[in-house]
Order: C-alpha cells, then sequence, then structure tokens
C-alpha cells in the first residue's frame, strides 16, 4: 500500500479542496467517525461485536449449538432501565441457517437472557466429581439475610469446615511458602535448567548452516548410527573398473560385420563374468 492509499485508509488524508472551517474530515465526507456500524443510528442501534456468554441450541435448525465465545456482529439497542441501569438488546443471526437470535442483559441478576431464537443448553454436574464449592441458591442466600436461626446454623457448619480444611490448607500454605520463598535461588536454577538448552540449540543452528540446511538438526543417536552403518554404498573404484573394462572391449571388438556376432557373444560372457564376481564378493 502507498503512502498516500495509507493516509486516505487511516482518515488522515486532506484533499485540496478542503478547508478548516468546513469542520473535520468526517464532516466534510458526510459520514459517521463509526463508518458502517453506525448506518442505523438514526434507529438508536449500534453494530457491535458480541461474544456469546454460554453455550447455545439454535431453534432455527435445532441440533446446531453455538459455543460460548463465538462472535456475532449485533445490533445493539436500549429497551429499558432498571431503576438506573440500562437494558440492552443485543440481535444477531445464527451462522449455521441464518436464524435471528435476541438476547437480552438482566441487570437484576446479572445475566443474559435469550429473548427468541435460542434456548440455553443446561449443564450438570455434581459439585464433588468436579471438587468445586456448592453456591447458595437464592432462596437459600435471601434466607440467609432475613432469618437469623438459620444463618446461626449455616455459620456453624462454615466453622466446621474450616476446622476440618484447616490442616491440608496449612500444609499447602506452608510448601507454597517453602517453595516461592527465595526468588533468586529459583531464577538461579531455572537459568542453570535453561542455558545448556540454549546452548545446545545455538551449535545445532550453526551446524546447520554449516551443511546448508535451513532446519536445525536433532542431537545424534544411537538409532541413528545403526541405521547408517547398515547402509551400503557403490564404490567409486569398482564403478570406475567396469566402465574402463567395457570401453577397452568396445575398443578392442572389429568394426567389421563378419565379425560382429562373435564380437557380441564375447561381451556379453564378459558382462555375465563381472556380474558373477560381483555377487561372490558381496556375499562375503
Amino acid at each position: 500500500m502507498s503512502s498516500l492509499a495509507a493516509a486516505r485508509a487511516d482518515n488522515f488524508y486532506y484533499p485540496p479542496e478542503w478547508t478548516p472551517n468546513q469542520g473535520s474530515l468526517n464532516k466534510f465526507h458526510g459520514q459517521h467517525a463509526l463508518r458502517e456500524r453506525a448506518r442505523k443510528l438514526d434507529e438508536g442501534i449500534l453494530i457491535i461485536r458480541f461474544e456469546m456468554p454460554f453455550n447455545i441450541w439454535c431453534e432455527g435448525c435445532n441440533d446446531s449449538m453455538i459455543a460460548k465465545g463465538v462472535r456475532f456482529n449485533a445490533e445493539k439497542k436500549q429497551v429499558g432501565n432498571y431503576y438506573s441501569t440500562k437494558i440492552w438488546s443485543f440481535t444477531m443471526k445464527s451462522p449455521c441457517c441464518k436464524h435471528q437470535i435476541v438476547i437480552q442483559t438482566d441487570p437484576k441478576n446479572c445475566e443474559y437472557v435469550i429473548v427468541s431464537g435460542a434456548r440455553r443448553k443446561i449443564e450438570e454436574f455434581d459439585v464433588e466429581d468436579v471438587e468445586t464449592i456448592e453456591l447458595l441458591t437464592d432462596e437459600e442466600r435471601a434466607k440467609l439475610y432475613s432469618d437469623a436461626f438459620f444463618c446461626l446454623e449455616h455459620e456453624k457448619a462454615d466453622l466446621q469446615r474450616k476446622k476440618e480444611a484447616e490442616p491440608g490448607l496449612v500444609l499447602m500454605k506452608r510448601k507454597s511458602d517453602a517453595r516461592y520463598s527465595d526468588d533468586y535461588a529459583l531464577n538461579k536454577a531455572l537459568g542453570a535448567k535453561l542455558r545448556p538448552q540454549k546452548k545446545r540449540v545455538a551449535e545445532e543452528v550453526a551446524t546447520s548452516r554449516k551443511l546448508g540446511l535451513g532446519l536445525r538438526l536433532l542431537p545424534a543417536s544411537k538409532e541413528d548410527a545403526a541405521a547408517a552403518a547398515r547402509v551400503k554404498f557403490l564404490s567409486s573404484n569398482k564403478f570406475e573398473k567396469n566402465r574402463k573394462d567395457k570401453q577397452v572391449l568396445i575398443n578392442a571388438a572389429s568394426i567389421f560385420s563378419g565379425s560382429s556376432v562373435s564380437d557380441t557373444k564375447r561381451l556379453e560372457l564378459e558382462a555375465n563374468r563381472r556380474k558373477i564376481n560381483t555377487a561372490a564378493a558381496s556375499n562375503r
């Protein structure tokens, strides 16, 4: 991209007909600063990138799941208020069947709610299997603030769980403190471990460059040495000797047609004799 094209792409190019009293470049060109994202701004809609907050099933094709984290070009608009907090609506199209999906924010429960076009995938799991802490439900949380006896019972249960888990927590803290108390020693040990590795990699790169290779060779192993030793190459001296013998036979052959048959047979016999000698030498 040329410098002029780059300046135009970044909206830094001021054409000759522009004057400072005409305002900004966006005003001069008659466009919004957000370009295509603001094409429906007169309707209160702004185009944004929306990331799916949880796994959902598309109701357009009924068998396609849209995973959490998938991003869409969504139309964002305000649809109401919860006290002073705005409620936003996000409208997007499903990637599998172009079905329209509408999701709204729920400030009361700090959650997203599917309005239409999809349904949330229900994922259940056992707290003990995944080794996590079971959270209180909305009813238990409300009862915890309103019922003093329930709060006292819950507090006693929490203290009992604390006593049961305290030895393990103390042991984990001691191990963590002993392992990470000395930062200098940890850094020194890590450097001593990585320094030979970096040196070996540098040597391998230098060796590959000397050999004219564009990749780093792996260290030699006993298996590679044994495999290389089993490979047998033809001797260059034997090849040169066979070539010279054939040349001598060709030079000694008669150029007259009367003796061509006998010379041809003699050449075939000599070739067979060399094959037999070669096979006998390889079997020794």
